[in-house]
């Protein structure tokens, strides 16, 4: 989309594309970006009302609270006119709201860890599903690393890959007598 803003024969060549067609293709892309989010609530307990609610909830107050965001635009007064304007804008942005909307009421109203999809989805990731290697090569940089082993102080360093857990800690653990 980029491309075609900034090559003007590319620009042209979208511009041609009848609007019914340029429609449907909406139509298509923002069917599966909703289908792909929906997908995160396989595992959800969707005979359970807890879940229901908030589901039905997150969907519709964004839609209620950007109409009436939009009909009264003025109404935020916190006495800071940058203040007024970024909660204005964040109040008018519906996935934000309906996403803070579910997070909020996921984590206020009571449920079981099976109720709410986190056992299953712990199943889905763990780690010994996937295969994961003990190699450690994996967040090698591209060269110098042989140079890097050689330097025994980068073994202390979280964020160096040649990092050993506990090495650090062990230091100012205080031994027993």
């Amino acid at each position: 989309m980029v491309l075609q803003g900034v090559v003007g024969k590319l620009g042209a060549v979208f511009i041609i594309i009848p609007q019914p067609v340029v429609g449907g293709l909406f139509c298509v892309m923002f069917g599966m970006i909703s289908a792909f989010g929906l997908s995160a609530l396989q595992y959800v307990d969707l005979n359970s009302s807890r879940n229901l609610y908030i589901i039905g909830f997150s969907l519709f107050f964004p839609l209620v609270l950007t109409r009436w965001m939009a009909a009264h635009s003025g109404v935020i007064h916190t006495g800071l006119e940058a203040l007024d304007a970024v909660l204005q804008v964040l109040l008018s942005t519906s996935i934000l709201v309906g996403g803070a909307v579910g997070c909020l009421l996921d984590n206020v109203i009571p449920g079981t860890d099976e109720e709410r999809g986190l056992a299953a989805w712990a199943k889905e990731m763990s780690l010994e599903a996937a295969g994961a290697s003990d190699d450690g090569d994996t967040y090698d940089f591209p060269i110098g690393m042989s140079l890097i082993r050689r330097w025994k102080w980068t073994y202390y360093l979280p964020f160096m890959p040649t990092y050993e857990k506990g090495k650090f800690t062990a230091l100012f653990v205080k031994k027993k007598l």
